[in-house]
């Protein structure tokens, strides 16, 4: 199975919140579970069954995160040339028809987020960007429309920490 790429940052940002929920929110909902169940008849103690319905999301989550962690594979974008389109480059792109300019970064599939620009390096746009120069000219089909673009700036991104 081939890994999924992640940025440095996103992988530590996971790996903060795998942390934080295992050491800090799972035992103190064990712990609320334990004071709620003190209190007779668990069926009908709302709080019993708030508490485990959190640890169950909490223990979801920890299984989602630990996939993350364990099954891909962290790249320090400092290290990769980024005069080319690659991952974690920011690639600005002008719509040859509208002279419109948009902004993308190009992250991993876990690190997506449609509203802030970030795509897939596995998304269609992101393997249609993936290798692009500066300046060059490409099109772009989304169903049965076509897009005329033209890459005029690529930089690595610079990530912040949250």
């Amino acid at each position: 199975m081939k890994k999924e790429l992640i940025t440095q940052v996103g992988f530590r940002s996971f790996l903060y919140e795998f942390n934080k929920l295992l050491k800090i929110e799972k035992p103190y909902w064990v712990k609320q579970k334990e004071i709620a169940a003190q209190f007779g008849d668990r069926s009908e103690n709302a709080e019993y069954i708030s508490a485990k319905e959190q640890l169950r999301n909490i223990d979801k989550r920890l299984r989602f995160l630990d996939k993350i962690i364990k099954t891909t594979e962290v790249i320090n974008i400092d290290k990769i040339p980024h005069n080319k389109v690659n991952f974690g480059s920011q690639v600005t792109l002008l719509n040859l028809d509208t002279q419109e300019e948009k902004k993308y970064v190009i992250v991993g599939t876990y690190e997506t987020n449609p509203s802030e620009n970030f795509i897939s390096n596995k998304s269609p746009l992101g393997k249609t960007l993936l290798n692009r120069s500066l300046n060059e000219e490409f099109e772009f089909k989304i169903n049965e429309n076509y897009f005329f673009y033209e890459v005029i700036n690529i930089k690595k991104y610079e990530f912040k920490e949250n």
